[in-house]
């Protein structure tokens, strides 16, 4: 089950404004949702996943680029979508073009902290088994090509 949270958006209603038209213009807010992440291969997925979490079977240390990417945006996102849900409500901004800035604004951050992931050396006993080479981040071009976001209706 998907965590709900609500924050105020600040916006301020006087007598001059039609309350249900602000309504129909906030509404679809709550219609939709964005998606930031990776997409790519079963193979791609896999190497993601190994970065994110680690292996404990392989002696892989978790080096997360997702989800400390999405904490890094949180801050920048939360300030966009303040002044955006005001914007909506005065009718100066559509949600659509909303959701887009919260999609680039978060990809921009996990693009971003993806690019400072340093490549610390390889545990040596790690690298006593590792054949190939010996690169940490395998597929890092891929990788970070994957990474994207998408905007798609809630409950999916």
């Amino acid at each position: 089950m998907a965590r709900a949270r609500a924050r105020r958006a600040g916006v301020q209603v006087t007598g001059e404004d039609n309350l249900r038209e602000l309504a129909e213009r906030l509404r679809p807010l709550m219609e939709k949702k964005v998606r930031i992440g990776m997409q790519g291969d079963a193979e791609l997925a896999m190497i993601a996943s190994v970065h994110e979490y680690g292996s404990y079977k392989m002696n892989i240390p978790a080096r997360s680029f997702i989800g400390t990417g999405k904490k890094k945006g949180q801050t920048p996102i939360g300030k966009l979508v303040r002044a955006g849900v005001t914007e909506i409500a005065h009718g100066r901004k559509s949600v659509d073009s909303l959701f887009a800035e919260i999609g680039e604004v978060g990809l921009d951050r996990m693009v971003k902290n993806f690019n400072r992931i340093k490549e610390p050396s390889l545990s040596a006993r790690y690298a006593a088994h590792k054949t190939g080479p010996r690169k940490l981040l395998q597929r890092d071009e891929d990788l970070r090509d994957s990474l994207t976001f998408d905007v798609v209706p809630k409950g999916e």
